[in-house]
């Protein structure tokens, strides 16, 4: 008898695996894929990690386990027929071009190629994983409009929609991804209990929590109150740029984040000015809200491991954090400059595009520290104005719910060769 099951197993396993072999020799994968590998260079970036305690090590160890978690969470927000595609790929050893731009991407649609599929003809469902196929903006606001009391729901970042009956429901992130954010939390707990930085460790605490409630609030409070810390860590939902139907969907990304502290250093003297910017904006004082005494953290980190929506399509080079308008009136932001990918972006593309199509005299002035100052203001100025909030009856209110279309806005997408950083092939 166990040989008949062990047999029929087996059988089971080969039909499995010749009907994946069949699928992935059929799909209709883009003729160039050649040609889309090659706008992505492979850059290496060294670590130098002798700065590290073994105890910080083994701290870091874990939040690079938890990033894990968050990036296969990102792939089923993304694109999960890609996923399932890439996986069977991975099982197959078939086709490396094709597998390797879908460990780019995330999913079988050209990120830095307004979403153009170079895996089968399907174009990319402006929901991704995000709401049920075909739905449409004007579907959800007809029922919105039937349901008002579900508005909060289905408007929510963090819910994914679902059909239910005649209507629509929205499960809570947390509920949804449990499978993949109960092991996170741990890890992210293990790893508080070996950060020497209490304050760290009771912020990776507390986005443990988060992880289980979808309230990132009280946590990306304590982000903010971090002390210059020597190790950081972004980890949330916090970009909304997979969302094509309402804009708001927050999609996971985490990353790693190592200090460096002397290039910290450099940029203490443009945070003493960000209130005077703010106060000089041409808007009545009213519609301005004072930035002084609010923290301003500018933050230059090496970012050895990324994940989710900050490992895959376009790398970000800077990021300003939280996106939660509550905590910009609160505390502020905290702008955080990638040092190792900035490094790479400017070596590998600045300064080579800029001796190609500039005079020679002026492409000798182009630098690191050059490029660093335009991100730098361009980071600064996400936390000015109101991009998120407006005036309602002489009280500050979040635009987000009434106006849901301005965190949609997508990235600038480069039309040169983009950097990578890969931790799988």
């Amino acid at each position: 008898m166990y040989v008949k099951t062990l047999r029929m197993k087996l059988l089971v396993a080969i039909a499995l695996a010749c009907a994946m072999g069949a699928q992935t020799r059929k799909l209709n994968s883009a003729p160039d894929l050649e040609r889309r590998l090659a706008r992505w260079r492979p850059v290496k970036m060294p670590f130098d990690a002798s700065g590290l305690t073994d105890r910080e090590k083994g701290m870091i160890g874990k939040l690079v386990e938890a990033c894990r978690y968050l990036d296969d969470i990102f792939w089923r927000q993304n694109d999960r027929g890609g996923l399932e595609l890439y996986k069977s790929l991975v099982k197959t050893g078939g086709n490396p071009e094709l597998r390797r731009l879908l460990l780019i991407n995330g999913g079988r649609f050209d990120l830095i190629d307004d979403n153009a599929p170079f895996a089968g003809s399907q174009p990319m469902p402006p929901g991704r994983g995000l709401y049920p196929e075909g739905v449409t903006r004007a579907d959800l606001d007809r029922y919105i409009g039937r349901h008002p009391e579900k508005k909060t729901e289905i408007y929510s970042t963090y819910t994914v929609i679902r059909r239910q009956g005649d209507g629509f429901v929205g499960v809570p992130y947390h509920v949804e991804y449990r499978r993949w954010l109960e092991p996170a939390a741990r890890l992210l707990r293990e790893a508080a209990a070996l950060s020497p930085d209490a304050k760290f460790a009771k912020f990776l605490e507390a986005r443990a929590a988060a992880l289980l409630s979808d309230d990132y609030y009280p946590s990306d409070l304590q982000w903010m109150d971090l002390d210059d810390p020597k190790i950081d860590l972004i980890y949330a939902p916090d970009e909304t740029y997979l969302d094509g139907i309402l804009g708001v969907k927050g999609s996971y990304g985490a990353s790693v984040l190592i200090r460096n502290r002397a290039e910290s250093e450099k940029l203490a003297v443009f945070q003493k000015y960000v209130a005077d910017i703010q106060d000089a904006l041409p808007l009545a004082p009213e519609d301005r809200p004072s930035k002084r005494g609010l923290r301003t953290p500018m933050e230059v980190m090496d970012a050895p491991f990324r994940a989710g929506d900050l490992r895959h399509g376009y790398q970000a080079v800077a990021d300003n954090l939280p996106n939660d308008p509550r905590i910009h009136g609160k505390k502020g932001s905290k702008k955080i400059f990638f040092k190792n990918f900035m490094d790479a972006r400017v070596n590998t593309i600045i300064l080579p595009l800029a001796q190609r199509v500039m005079r020679f005299d002026q492409a000798a002035k182009a630098s690191a520290d050059g490029y660093l100052a335009m991100v730098m203001l361009h980071e600064i100025s996400h936390g000015l104005g109101l991009p998120t909030r407006v005036r309602a009856a002489s009280r500050w209110i979040s635009a987000k719910p009434s106006v849901p279309s301005i965190r949609g806005l997508k990235k600038p997408k480069p039309t040169w060769p983009a950097c990578t950083l890969w931790s799988g092939s």
